[in-house]
């Protein structure tokens, strides 16, 4: 049993690995995030012909545009999330692992503006590492990372499980087992002690 859970927790581990990098750069990202006084990203503004369906809900109109752009990896914006703006237009916010993009019906105009603030690397590091299965992607490539991480958390649950009964099965006075154990604690008590 000992050899085929070894192969096992070494196979998992495998697996995860890209995913762990992830989390890894995730938790450095929201542990040296200086939250809200950090600097907002500079918005990329772009507009582009569009007219909007006649006699429609604000709602509807949003949804016809949301369509019209096909923006990768953003979902449908909520209904409560469109809304007129202090000039009367219906504008809504798409969110994705890449950004928030803010969509603006210039409907005089026949336009839509589009101003994307996207995210630096660890931010978008940090949205792919809270996408979970709880919230129905529309992107299939979304959904399939959730499933990714979903298959992850359960996968290092057994790993720390099948990891402590390999240690203890195989040779508990191990020195160098015991030395990156204590090397291992003390590193995360220091970190934790130098991020508080």
């Amino acid at each position: 049993m000992t050899r085929w859970l070894k192969k096992l927790h070494t196979y998992v581990g495998l697996l995860n690995l890209s995913i762990l990098v992830v989390f890894g750069i995730a938790g450095l990202a929201a542990t040296f995030d200086s939250g809200p006084a950090r600097t907002p990203f500079p918005a990329a503004t772009r507009t582009v012909d569009f007219r909007a369906p006649e006699n429609v809900s604000d709602y509807d109109a949003a949804l016809a545009a949301f369509r019209f752009l096909q923006l990768p990896l953003a979902d449908a914006p909520p209904r409560p999330d469109v809304r007129r703006d202090p000039r009367n237009n219906v504008a809504f916010n798409l969110y994705s692992a890449n950004g928030v993009r803010t969509v603006t019906l210039l409907e005089k105009e026949n336009r839509l503006r589009v101003e994307a603030r996207r995210n630096n690397l660890g931010h978008f590091f940090d949205n792919l590492h809270s996408a979970t299965m709880n919230y129905p992607h529309a992107a299939w490539s979304m959904r399939m990372w959730t499933w990714y991480t979903e298959f992850s958390i359960w996968s290092l649950v057994f790993m720390s499980v099948t990891g402590v009964y390999l240690w203890l099965a195989s040779r508990p006075g191990y020195g160098w087992a015991r030395i990156s154990f204590a090397a291992g604690s003390g590193l995360f008590l220091l970190l934790y002690a130098i991020t508080r």
